[in-house]
């Protein structure tokens, strides 16, 4: 081997070497999302913003979304996941068990980047406080929803209520917008669901606010950030950021069809989540374990 080719072959191992030490770009991008309606329906309503992602960075990009908010600590902790949209609290469960970077938030043209907790009644019920909700059935999001069960839960306990005996029933609706939809039909007579969902839908003329009552608000939550898995290359990080940031901008119509409630998408740092952080110090670990992380 001549010294021509050695010396090529070396530089092509060094280079290697260093893009696979700073993160190699991986074949594909995969953004996960959290179940804040039918999966299905939450794909097809975000391949607009994939394609123009796809086409700003410059790589595939497929979207996963999940059944639960475990699912998608458990997809970026087995590296099938690089960045994912999370609830405020999921995200704080998350960073206990991976280290993540957030990235961009939504900002929402009512209410910034902020939303809240809600919980609705049949209006038909004549309730109008949490007491008289006793002996109802009441239908959650997921265990892992910061609106839609962390919120509401930590509010019954600071209540003394033990929500398992309180309510004639309690279940697990799946999504925000089915929590609405069961209320609405009467499978429910109460529930927790994010501000956001719930005037989406009332947007969109899927619910009538004639049919329900708000009861309960909660203090302001930071938006649901796009995070990144710490091992995902710097550099589509970066772009990544860039191209939501400027969403509003270059696709308007885009961001529009996909949620008209948003004003445009802010970088977000990890600090604008303590408050969230407060919350889960004071549930403990141990609740963090049995009750969402699901470990032993």
């Amino acid at each position: 081997m001549n010294s021509r080719k050695l010396c090529f072959i070396l530089l092509i191992t060094i280079v290697s070497s260093i893009l696979t030490s700073c993160g190699g770009s991986p074949p594909k991008l995969t953004i996960g999302l959290i179940p804040v309606k039918d999966t299905a329906e939450m794909k097809a309503d975000f391949e607009p913003i994939r394609s123009y992602l796809e086409e700003r960075l410059g790589l595939p990009i497929e979207v996963v979304a999940v059944d639960n908010y475990l699912s998608l600590i458990e997809g970026m902790k087995n590296a099938k996941i690089d960045i994912g949209w999370y609830g405020a609290f999921s995200y704080i469960a998350a960073e206990s068990e991976i280290e993540l970077t957030p990235l961009v938030v939504q900002q929402r043209k009512d209410t910034g980047m902020y939303y809240n907790s809600l919980i609705v009644v049949q209006k038909d019920l004549g309730i109008h406080s949490i007491e008289e909700l006793e002996g109802k059935k009441f239908a959650f999001v997921d265990s892992g929803s910061t609106s839609g069960y962390i919120l509401p839960y930590t509010l019954f306990k600071s209540r003394h209520i033990d929500y398992e005996t309180f309510f004639s029933e309690t279940y697990y609706a799946g999504s925000h917008e089915q929590v609405a939809f069961n209320i609405q039909h009467q499978q429910a007579d109460a529930g927790a669901i994010s501000s956001a969902q719930y005037n989406n839908l009332i947007r969109d003329g899927k619910i009538q606010p004639k049919d329900m009552n708000i009861i309960w608000k909660s203090e302001d939550i930071p938006g649901s950030p796009y995070v990144a898995s710490k091992d995902l290359n710097k550099s589509i990080q970066k772009n990544f950021t860039i191209a939501m940031l400027n969403i509003h901008n270059e696709a308007p119509t885009i961001l529009e069809n996909y949620d008209d409630s948003i004003e445009r998408y802010v970088e977000v740092d990890s600090m604008s989540y303590n408050p969230i952080r407060n919350i889960a110090n004071i549930l403990g670990k141990q609740y963090m374990y049995e009750r969402f992380l699901g470990s032993e």
